[in-house]
């Protein structure tokens, strides 16, 4: 269990609590352990496997502070900020900043984390035992990475975890599969290049805008809620996120619905008026218009076809 203490050595006890009473961003199937009082709150939702861990790290507080975290090993871990700024005091190396839209790799069990006052942060983790990455079968094996853009690939790869619709068995298959997804994007990757005119804060925002849009894919939230959100205006967000991203947001937002819906539909068993619920639509016949709209047949039709009926 991974060890939490403030710089001056007083230790932050995290207890198991109840996952379904949680209301907000979670890793599907996974243990949550919490920490609630004055002055902070700490959330760590681990999905524990003999080859891998997958967690979600959500810290606040109140007054700046430094806190120690220790591993419990030293496999090599993956991690990925989804909001808030922080720097890491690695005991190795120099002291970086970790913002949406960067990751790293390490092998350091022991570390320091400087987080700012009344600044929610929270990171996803992947962590690799030394078996899986030996059952990989490459000459080239991963290793560690300083700070850098994140691929958008695998990005992806993580809003799938985070959105996954299996239970018990067929979770930690798909899990498994998105962990080993993961590693070889990375492996692969070429260097990602962001736009030279937006500041690293702008970078940022358009990542958490990001995050927000492909956790909130049944419409709850409008692009104009999403600028407010972030402190920013619909002309300013919606100007950034192509810049960064490539593809509008609208656009991008559609084609993240259709894509788990197509999942829901090929993988899943759910009746079509709850997929049309999940994705956002208030009425069945809409969702299937849209569906058709967008795919030339209806989504029972897709669903017969994608499994051989």
């Amino acid at each position: 269990m991974i060890r939490l203490s403030l710089s001056s050595g007083e230790p932050l006890h995290l207890k198991p609590s109840p996952n379904r009473k949680f209301t907000g961003l979670r890793i599907p199937g996974s243990n949550l352990y919490s920490s609630d009082r004055a002055g902070q709150t700490l959330h760590l939702h681990i999905y524990q496997h003999r080859l891998y861990r997958i967690t979600l790290r959500q810290f606040y507080f109140t007054k700046a502070v430094q806190i120690i975290i220790t591993e419990p090993d030293n496999w090599l871990r993956l991690e990925i900020p989804l909001s808030g700024r922080f720097s890491v005091i690695p005991k190795r190396g120099k002291e970086f900043q970790l913002d949406p839209g960067t990751y790293h790799l390490t092998d350091q069990p022991v570390f320091a984390c400087k987080y700012a006052e009344k600044a929610p942060s929270s990171y996803f983790t992947v962590h690799f035992s030394p078996e899986l990455l030996a059952s990989i079968g490459s000459e080239q094996t991963p290793g560690t990475r300083s700070p850098g853009p994140v691929p958008k690939d695998l990005l992806e790869m993580l809003y799938d975890i985070l959105k996954c619709p299996f239970q018990e068995s067929l979770r930690d298959f798909y899990y498994a599969n998105k962990v080993r997804e993961i590693l070889f994007t990375h492996t692969v990757s070429l260097p990602v290049v962001l736009p030279g005119e937006l500041s690293p804060e702008q970078i940022a925002q358009m990542y958490e805008a990001d995050r927000i849009m492909a956790n909130n894919l049944d419409g709850k939230i409008t692009i104009p809620e999403l600028a407010r959100m972030l402190g920013t205006n619909f002309v300013t967000l919606k100007k950034n996120y192509e810049k960064v991203f490539g593809i509008g947001l609208f656009p991008r937002l559609m084609q993240r619905k259709m894509e788990h819906i197509k999942l829901l539909l090929e993988k899943t068993d759910k009746p079509l008026k709850e997929i049309a619920d999940l994705a956002g639509y208030q009425t069945l016949p809409g969702f299937i218009n849209a569906f058709r709209k967008r795919f030339k047949m209806t989504p029972n039709d897709w669903r017969k076809e994608r499994r051989g009926f």
